[in-house]
């Protein structure tokens, strides 16, 4: 149901975009908007594949909830996107994460500097209130939203630069010689690849998983991820309901101890690309080698397994040297920086009425 949107001229109007509910003309309309936006800061390479996305909004993942809403103009062009997301009670994050929550706003070229971002982020702590969340926090990746987001005073908590690595630029000599090295100086070390983790095995590498993910550097970031037998369970199951195949790899010591793993994902609908989650080595047994192992394991899996892939994407903090090393020598370049904001509540409204009240444009 359309309503307006108090800030905004009556010319624009306000409806929650509720996948399972959407019309075509509101599909479009979204699509329309979301590549818009992608082109503006990608003039190159495709652009994501629309049944794909509608897959992943029609398979939500039942540990997470999002709100979405949409601006339109008098035209019924889509104007701006916001949404609002956070963990579901039956998280194993929940308790400890509870009072976060993740907010996102795109408004297209033609619509900006007329307050609608504002009047959005308004709402959207509006809604934060209602759903009792006391801390906000955003992900911004261009200079539009870095600029937005400095006006609004946040606490830049965390940085992540994302890299790139095509197939045909790896340094396959690195990877040959990281192979070499691993597997011989630690050949009682084996190396495991699953997309369903072995049932003999959840327990252990849910602890395992829990471990590596927090340690990993997340600057000033509150939240805190769990992994769960149960959660993983429901991961899988809702990976593979969105059409994406989920590729862990571990690596297991000589006494059956999991000591690494990676992640890797692959949507068979868009064979070119592929997104890496994460590598992560317990403590205990770094100074090994075994993170380069591990990548290069990767790598060589994804030659063998996925000849189409042409690219591979990941990302670490800004200040995790090591492993930007790692992807550097490998051949991976970096393409953008992510920066993670925060705010409490109460002092992004203050920020926010002050902006409107000062008649700032955003």
């Amino acid at each position: 149901m359309e309503s307006s949107l108090p800030g905004l001229p009556r010319t624009f109007s306000l409806m929650e975009f509720i996948p399972k509910e959407a019309s075509e003309d509101q599909w479009d309309a979204y699509f329309t908007l979301s590549e818009t936006i992608f082109r503006e800061f990608k003039q190159k390479g495709r652009l994501p594949d629309r049944a794909v996305m509608r897959r992943l909004f029609l398979s939500p993942n039942p540990l997470y909830s999002v709100r979405r809403w949409m601006v339109f103009d008098k035209a019924k062009r889509a104007a701006a996107f916001a949404s609002i997301s956070y963990d579901a009670e039956i998280s194993p994050d929940y308790d400890s994460n509870r009072h976060l929550c993740q907010i996102h706003i795109s408004v297209v070229p033609a619509y900006r500097r007329r307050k609608i971002a504002t009047v959005l982020l308004k709402h959207l702590v509006k809604t934060a209130k209602l759903l009792e969340k006391t801390t906000l926090m955003t992900e911004v990746d261009n200079p539009l939203g870095l600029e937005f987001r400095k006006q609004l005073r946040g606490q830049l908590v965390h940085e992540e630069i994302q890299y790139r690595l095509d197939m045909e630029d790896v340094n396959w000599q690195v990877v040959d010689k990281w192979l070499q090295r691993g597997r011989t100086k630690h050949w009682d070390t084996k190396i495991e690849f699953f997309r369903e983790c072995p049932e003999k095995d959840i327990e252990e590498f849910s602890r395992v998983y829990t471990e590596i993910i927090n340690q990993r550097p997340t600057g000033d970031m509150e939240e805190e991820l769990i992994t769960t037998p149960e959660s993983r369970r429901i991961e899988e199951r809702n990976l593979k309901k969105r059409g994406i195949e989920w590729y862990t790899m571990i690596s297991r010591e000589h006494d059956g101890k999991i000591s690494g793993l990676t992640d890797i994902m692959y949507h068979p609908e868009e064979p070119h690309r592929m997104n890496q989650y994460f590598t992560g080595i317990l403590v205990k047994y770094r100074k090994r080698g075994l993170a380069k192992r591990l990548k290069a394991e990767m790598l060589a899996g994804i030659k063998n397994k996925f000849p189409e892939v042409e690219y591979i994407t990941t990302s670490t903090a800004r200040n995790n040297r090591p492993m930007q090393a790692i992807n550097e020598e490998l051949g991976f370049r970096p393409i953008k920086t992510c920066f993670v904001f925060q705010w409490t509540r109460r002092e992004l409204k203050k920020q926010t009425n002050g902006i409107l009240s000062d008649h700032a444009f955003s």
